[in-house]
């Protein structure tokens, strides 16, 4: 139902650049807020500095001091546009990201936007919610039911670049083969339920999760942006392929072809 997208993702798998070199896959959903064009500067910001970040990450093993640093950079970017453009005053954004490598995927997380684990049937929400909402349910002053219909359910409690500095969730996550993690905006949480999520996760061919999923969203109604990125883990440990090898090629034209897909 929106005219305009406040939505951004990134979606680099270990056999494109700079995630090739670096010998990881970043992966980051986005969910701007703010006026005049303001939230989706901000979530373009914040993926746009994921990006930067990885083409100087030099191996690190994976831990939470890391997108402490990642995010870090992405919310002084967004703090630092809106300071030096008073129309865009209080833009900000939620950045859920996942750095992935080896055996283990590390989650960095703020804001409202989710990440997801379906592993063996199970489905699990990995993040919790920084809305004002949220943060009462977990004090068990409201219901998740009461929750679900709050007028107050989209107020953060925490977001990037509304302040200079950012304090973030993190994950560190074994990976199991089959494992499929989803990071998706609260556009897609608001419309479908977990069961359906979890139902259209184990589809098959996966490349028609996606479009599943958004378009569920739409159907049910629309009022926000839906984005989706979906990971599913077919080898662990996820081994990195060589630069000119016949399986990089093979990754690379398949994955374009979900890309397109979706």
């Amino acid at each position: 139902m929106r005219t305009q997208n406040e939505d951004s993702y990134l979606a680099i798998p270990p056999w494109c650049e700079p995630a090739l070199s670096a010998g990881v896959g970043l992966f980051a959903v986005a969910d701007g807020m703010g006026g005049h064009s303001g939230g989706e500067i901000a979530s373009a910001l914040a993926v746009r500095t994921l990006d930067r970040w990885l083409r100087n990450y030099r191996g690190e093993p994976l831990a939470g001091e890391l997108f402490e640093a990642a995010f870090g950079e992405a919310s002084v970017a967004v703090f630092t546009h809106a300071k030096a453009h008073p129309e865009l005053a209080g833009m900000g954004t939620t950045l859920t990201a996942m750095l992935v490598k080896g055996s283990q995927a590390l989650i960095g997380h703020v804001g409202d936007s989710r990440a997801y684990l379906l592993r063996q049937g199970a489905f699990t929400q990995v993040t919790n919610d920084h809305t004002l909402v949220a943060e009462q349910v977990r004090a068990g002053r409201l219901s998740p039911e009461e929750a679900h219909s709050h007028p107050a359910r989209h107020i953060l409690s925490r977001a990037m670049g509304v302040r200079e500095f950012i304090s973030i969730d993190t994950y560190l996550l074994d990976l199991q083969q089959g494992d499929v993690i989803m990071l998706c905006s609260d556009g897609v949480t608001g419309m479908v339920s977990d069961q359906h999520l979890a139902e259209n996760l184990a589809r098959s061919p996966f490349r028609t999760v996606g479009p599943a999923i958004v378009g569920a969203a739409n159907q049910a109604g629309g009022t926000d942006n839906s984005t989706i990125v979906v990971v599913r883990f077919d080898e662990i440990p996820v081994t990195v392929p060589g630069r000119f090898s016949f399986q990089r090629l093979k990754q690379w034209f398949t994955y374009w072809g979900c890309a397109g897909a979706s």
